[in-house]
């Protein structure tokens, strides 16, 4: 997740800008697969010759930053103040009252306030 929009203007750009590379790589590959003609295209000798082996392999499954909150006005998920988990955040400032996640931007009302830590 970048931060961004705050005073210090202390943005990663080298790591965005490889970012990116690696999502617009994921995109022509996902595109290829759209189409099963073109899928063929990707199960070639560079590929192959490119790709490491991954032995012993599983599935796995890693945190990554996403928020949770009471939307209003989603176009996928209808109602007000809903109860929702964003997809993965890729940037956010909190000076700016905005999100990124990977599918839209979130305008950012109040934050949590823990009412247990109010004594």
């Amino acid at each position: 997740m970048y931060h961004f929009g705050n005073a210090n203007g202390d943005l990663d750009h080298d790591g965005i800008s490889l970012d990116i590379e690696r999502l617009e790589g994921l995109v022509a590959d996902l595109m290829a697969v759209k189409f099963p003609f073109d899928c063929r295209r990707l199960y070639n000798e560079r590929t192959l010759s490119d790709a490491p082996l991954l032995e012993d392999w599983r599935q796995a499954v890693r945190p990554v930053p996403r928020l949770v909150g009471f939307s209003t006005g989603h176009p996928l998920l209808p109602g007000c103040e809903r109860p929702i988990v964003t997809s993965d955040i890729w940037l956010f400032s909190e000076e700016l009252r905005l999100a990124r996640s990977m599918s839209r931007w979130y305008r950012l009302g109040n934050p949590f306030r823990d009412m247990s830590k109010d004594n």
